[in-house]
């Protein structure tokens, strides 16, 4: 190509630097730029306002005010083209900076990329012409105008820990692990990843799960709480749209239930039918609300929206403008009358965008109140032969429980009593937090008769959350670090769903940064199998007169309430589940999980009973004997002083 050929290409490169881009936000990019392929529900041109629930969503984007956004919304509701629409919107206009999407597993991320992703990208021409090709061009990782554009999954603490993004997007955050590969939350792994750049974006999306037991819905707590509201068409008031408000005939036929579908007004009870569904969608607006007091699960409206960090929104399936209130009547009818409660989860959970509420299994305050002893705090009672600890990590500190397991000769059988248990406040990613938490641990705990001392013998401590998680800042593992330097007296635990043996020991080769600890071992604890233990055991304490498992005379409500703060759900598959029950904390129930795993580790069923002695009286004063000096010629001075050889 000759001189004056390229003249014409470098003025157009030239004009695309000088001239800035078009000042709009990511819906708008869309309805200018995105044209959706054959093969979509509506190919052609992208228009916003087929969901108008959206624009608002892609404005919190460019809201410079929030740092997180979350989107809570059920299935077929253009969740995953909103992604895309931000998605091209930053690599097109700007600003371009590093951007990655995480799913929930390795499939995912890569079917999202090939069959999704990729597409959309090359069908615009201001991001296709940028695109690196070749070998930099691949499935989970491109290169537009030199930034990197990229996808994790969340199974892998690596890729989401390995390189900094200034854009984050997380889809189905329900469908992951709590822990990402024993290094904590997902969410706190890839916030980590923003933080170097201002103005970092972290978008959260996910369909709901199980009431009090949903990831998404408690991020979705921690925000605006905002609900897509429709206007009444008879009233003018706003309200949410939700399952509830589905009115159809039960038991009329298949196609006459679809046509008596309406959607009620809660203020007036006007109905509303698909018809409608445009204009309430057209009028609809995101509305702030609240949680009720002393209402679990429960939300009202409030007058202000109150911005600060985390934006989040809640949209109902009933706005979808692909699903009709009739095929959702249907759904609904077909699942509550199969009386299976996983049909029915998924209906609500993928159809209507709504949490399912699971009636569990958990005793009551009063069966645990009468677990409480007469026994002082911090004193241990004479059965017991062994002491353990469990110590559950949290980013504001340190909850821990300390419990005494033994045979009690007298009822000739097992019993535990709680003899301690706490909070340490402080940031755990320093050690000041740690210290505190050693001398807890170290300390000796006075038996009942006075007579003898016991020490913690063995502390598990939860490393499912790695504070500090950054390889320049804290390049080792705190909790690793935390139980090598106490001698192996506490090891590190990650606790799991269900496995075959109630704790197995495993070896960890490197950390995530590549130090090796050298002789680090993790035990990996059945969390089912403790709490169904403590729970048997608190309801035993409440029928039997002398109960074998206690707690200390101290032992307040905040604590009783934390022990059952979960419930045990059982589905019509058999899968186990335990949830919250209402939003207590269950801090303390996890480190008696863990203290319960660390007697069956020591095994205390099988320790030797032991008889208290008596209190020794004073031995006669005697001469003391003749020293013989130990190795390295060093004898004691008369009077306890050590005696040190001069320097030569």
């Amino acid at each position: 190509m000759s001189v004056h050929a390229a003249i014409p290409a470098l003025a157009r490169e030239a004009a695309e630097i000088i001239d800035a881009p078009p000042i709009r936000t990511a819906d708008e990019w869309a309805d200018a730029r995105r044209v959706l392929p054959a093969g979509n529900a509506e190919p052609g041109a992208w228009r916003s306002d087929r969901v108008p629930y959206t624009r608002p969503i892609c404005q919190a984007f460019a809201d410079l005010a929030s740092r997180w956004v979350v989107v809570v919304m059920g299935s077929q509701m253009a969740k995953t083209e909103t992604i895309l629409n931000i998605i091209g919107h930053r690599f097109d206009d700007g600003p371009r900076v590093p951007c990655l999407y995480v799913g929930p597993t390795e499939n995912q991320v890569r079917g999202f990329c090939r069959e999704r992703l990729d597409p959309m990208l090359r069908t615009v021409p201001g991001i296709a012409s940028k695109m690196a090709q070749g070998h930099e061009d691949k499935i989970t990782e491109k290169y537009v105008a030199g930034v990197r554009l990229g996808g994790a999954w969340a199974g892998s603490a690596t890729e989401l820990a390995s390189r900094p993004a200034g854009l984050v997007l997380l889809d189905e955050r329900d469908r992951m692990e709590s822990s990402t590969g024993g290094e904590g939350d997902p969410v706190e792994l890839v916030d980590a990843r923003i933080a170097t750049f201002p103005g970092g974006k972290l978008g959260i999306f996910s369909t709901p799960t199980i009431h009090n037991a949903s990831p998404i819905v408690a991020l979705f707590d921690q925000g605006s709480r905002e609900f897509w509201c429709w206007p009444c068409r008879h009233c003018g008031a706003l309200f949410r749209p939700e399952a509830r408000l589905l009115t159809y005939d039960k038991d009329a036929p298949a196609a006459a239930l679809a046509e008596s579908a309406r959607v009620a007004c809660p203020h007036c009870g006007g109905a509303h039918e698909d018809a409608d569904k445009p204009a309430l969608n057209a009028g609809g607006r995101f509305v702030a609300h609240r949680l009720a007091p002393g209402q679990d699960g429960v939300y009202e409206p409030v007058p202000q929206l109150e911005r600060g960090e985390i934006r989040s929104f809640w949209v109902s399936g009933l706005c979808s403008p692909w699903q009709s209130f009739g095929r959702l009547a249907q759904k609904l009818a077909a699942a509550y009358a199969s009386k299976d409660p996983e049909k029915l989860q998924a209906v609500l959970n993928t159809a209507f965008g709504e949490t399912y509420r699971a009636a569990g299994d958990a005793p009551k305050t009063e069966d645990v109140r009468r677990t409480v002893a007469r026994v002082p705090r911090r004193q241990v009672p004479t059965w017991a032969t062994l002491v353990t600890m469990g110590v559950d990590v949290q980013k504001s500190g340190l909850w821990y429980a300390v419990r005494a397991f033994g045979f009690d000769q007298a009822a000739q059988a097992m019993r535990s009593h709680a003899i301690d248990h706490g909070f340490i406040f402080g940031d755990p990613e320093y050690d000041d937090v740690w210290l505190a938490l050693s001398r807890v641990r170290d300390a000796d705990y006075l038996t009942t008769d006075g007579n003898a001392r016991r020490r913690v013998e063995l502390a598990l401590c939860d490393s499912g959350y790695n504070p500090g998680a950054d390889r320049y800042r804290r390049p080792a593992h705190v909790v690793y670090e935390a139980c090598r330097r106490s001698a192996w007296r506490m090891l590190p635990s990650k606790g799991h769903a269900a496995q075959k043996s109630p704790a197995y020991l495993s070896k960890i080769e490197t950390l995530p940064s590549g130090r090796i600890i050298p002789g680090l071992r993790i035990w990996h604890v059945d969390t089912d199998h403790f709490k169904t233990a403590i729970h048997a055991s608190i309801r035993r304490a409440a029928e039997d007169a002398a109960p074998l498992w206690t707690l200390h005379a101290e032992a307040d409500d905040h604590y009783l309430e934390q022990l059952i703060a979960e419930e045990l759900l059982i589905t019509s598959a058999g899968r186990r589940i335990w949830k919250l029950r209402g939003r207590a904390d269950n801090h303390l129930l996890d480190c008696e999980v863990l203290a319960h795993a660390a007697a069956w580790i020591h095994q205390a069923k099988t320790r030797p009973t032991t008889t208290p002695a008596a209190p020794r009286a004073p031995a006669p004063t005697a001469a003391p004997a003749p020293m013989r000096a130990p190795v390295g010629g060093y004898v004691p001075r008369p009077g306890g002083r050590p005696w040190i050889p001069p320097r030569r």
